[in-house]
């Protein structure tokens, strides 16, 4: 049986492997500066911030994060595929996430983006 880090790490090295090269530097540059988004804004506000960026390696982490999220327990809390509506139910002031749930995905994001960034500087040095 693996522990929650190994789960992290193994999860954060698969799908940083899985990167095209092309791509390898800008999602490098996003991954290291991740876990400080995270850490600083939260979660709401930096999915938010990568919701606004429709393009290149800003979908793709939102796909690793989300993926990683529901495979960790969350799937309650990130039940939809789009980030967009998940964003939405999330946000929902009727349905939304309590304090405590949002300080969990919170907490959990920061950890796993911790490993996205040990994995992107090992995989993706150009």
């Amino acid at each position: 049986m693996t522990n929650l880090e190994q789960q992290r790490a193994y999860r954060a090295f698969q799908k940083t492997g899985e990167i095209s090269a092309g791509d390898k530097k800008d999602f490098l540059g996003l991954a290291q500066r991740l876990p400080a988004m995270l850490q600083n804004n939260g979660l709401l506000a930096t999915w938010a911030f990568l919701l606004t960026k429709n393009e290149g390696v800003f979908p793709k982490m939102l796909d690793v994060l989300k993926n990683h999220l529901r495979e960790m327990g969350f799937e309650n809390e990130v039940t939809d595929n789009a980030p967009k509506a998940i964003f939405q139910n999330w946000t929902d002031p009727h349905m939304g996430l309590n304090g405590t749930k949002l300080m969990q995905l919170t907490a959990e994001s920061i950890a796993f983006s911790g490993w996205m960034k040990r994995a992107a500087e090992a995989i993706c040095e150009v």
